[in-house]
């Protein structure tokens, strides 16, 4: 209960924070049903707050892994620090930073990418350019999973770059508030 009201009193201090809450354990178990089995050598992970998820991710990746963590609030860029995880890197910027960065070094063999960041704040072009540079920076197969969103409004934007027929969507009731689960897969390139 402590860690829920130190989360709402760093959300209630940053507009840029679009939950109020930290996610449910039936948003936990549900994002990670869409990648449960899949490998995770190397993750990105936009918005993890103070680390619900990226604890999560952790538990379930190789020895030899890597998650990314893109955090913006300070007060949960500390807590992500303090991590004990040699293989969690923390950055402290964007989404939109990140995503061109990582498309700028063609690292193109990331197994998962997860976000919770509240797209709907963000300006169209900005969350167009996430998506695009999000699906050129997966490998063949990878992931881009979606969580927290009270509207389906990414759903245009992962139709438009992944196969609809690759396109999942939840929903969660059992969440302060119920929320959006959004999963996309690459599908592999046939030469």
């Amino acid at each position: 209960m402590l860690k829920q009201f130190n989360f709402l009193k760093v959300a209630l201090l940053d507009r840029k924070i679009g939950a109020i809450t930290r996610s449910s354990k039936y948003v936990i178990n549900a994002v990670v049903r869409n990648f449960d089995g899949q490998i995770l050598h190397r993750v990105v992970e936009y918005g993890p707050g103070d680390g619900v998820m990226t604890r999560e991710i952790l538990s379930r990746m190789p020895i030899d892994g890597q998650l990314i963590a893109v955090e913006t609030n300070h007060r949960f860029f500390k807590a992500l620090k303090k991590i004990n995880d040699p293989r969690l890197r923390v950055i402290r910027g964007t989404a939109q930073e990140v995503s061109k960065e990582l498309k700028r070094h063609n690292r193109m063999d990331v197994d998962l990418i997860v976000s919770s960041i509240p797209f709907s704040i963000l300006k169209s072009d900005d969350r167009e350019s996430i998506v695009s540079n999000t699906f050129n920076t997966l490998k063949s197969d990878g992931k881009f999973i979606i969580f927290h969103q009270y509207s389906p409004l990414m759903l245009g934007l992962l139709n438009k770059y992944f196969n609809t027929d690759a396109v999942n969507t939840q929903f969660e009731l059992r969440n302060i508030l119920p929320c959006f689960i959004m999963s996309a897969q690459k599908q592999p390139q046939i030469s």
